[in-house]
């Protein structure tokens, strides 16, 4: 399997892991909120599943543009980050987490949450990434530095 493969895949299946993980911390807080009382039917709970797995996918699929040196890492961010943002909008409506029966604000304040949500996730990333790179970097100077 070739690294590129690799790399897509694993990005998918952390993408899909965070993805899951949020689903259960919103899951646990609806339970406590309803005081116990939460309950799910017509496959509510099932289509929440797949809807959270979906959107692992959104975001985790489109990592393959950030192996692509030719595109600025602005740019491979954007698409990136527009490809992961549809996916869960669409996911969340198609769920039925956004009411859109309820009003504009009803919708509106879910729609910016998950989006900053997003742009979080994507900072952490970013700056895991920038601290490696900087490690890397020093790691590579000492090396070269010895062998002079």
């Amino acid at each position: 399997m070739s690294t590129n493969l690799k790399s897509v895949l694993r990005n998918t299946l952390v993408a899909i892991g965070i993805s899951a993980i949020i689903f259960c911390i919103v899951g646990v807080a609806m339970d406590l909120g309803c005081k116990g009382n939460f309950s799910t039917s017509n496959y509510f709970f099932t289509k929440m599943a797949l809807g959270s797995l979906l959107i692992g996918l959104g975001f985790g699929l489109p990592t393959f543009l950030y192996e692509n040196d030719r595109l600025p890492l602005f740019l491979q961010s954007v698409i990136h980050m527009g490809i992961g943002c549809a996916v869960m909008l669409i996911s969340a409506f198609a769920v039925g987490w956004i009411p859109i029966s309820s009003g504009i604000y009803a919708v509106i304040f879910p729609l910016l949450g998950e989006l900053a949500i997003a742009l979080l996730i994507w900072l952490g990333f970013y700056l895991h990434n920038r601290k490696l790179v900087k490690t890397m970097n020093e790691q590579i100077s000492k090396r070269t530095k010895t062998e002079l």
